[in-house]
């Protein structure tokens, strides 16, 4: 099973966001990965920032 770095994840999540907006599915044909993993790297950066936006508006 492949190891992917931080950088080539972040790289495909990015493009599912503006300006690009591309699709799990056109994403992961784009970039010859699985639905599934580019769905989970999705998921994972969501809740990443979600865990981030957490604990910044706790210091405020």
């Amino acid at each position: 099973m492949p190891r992917y770095s931080e950088e080539r994840r972040e790289a495909v999540v990015t493009k599912l966001l503006p300006p690009h907006k591309l699709t799990l599915q056109a994403s992961a044909e784009q970039e010859g990965l699985s639905l599934g993993t580019v769905y989970k790297w999705r998921n994972e950066a969501s809740a990443q920032h979600r865990n981030a936006t957490s604990v910044t508006s706790d210091r405020g």
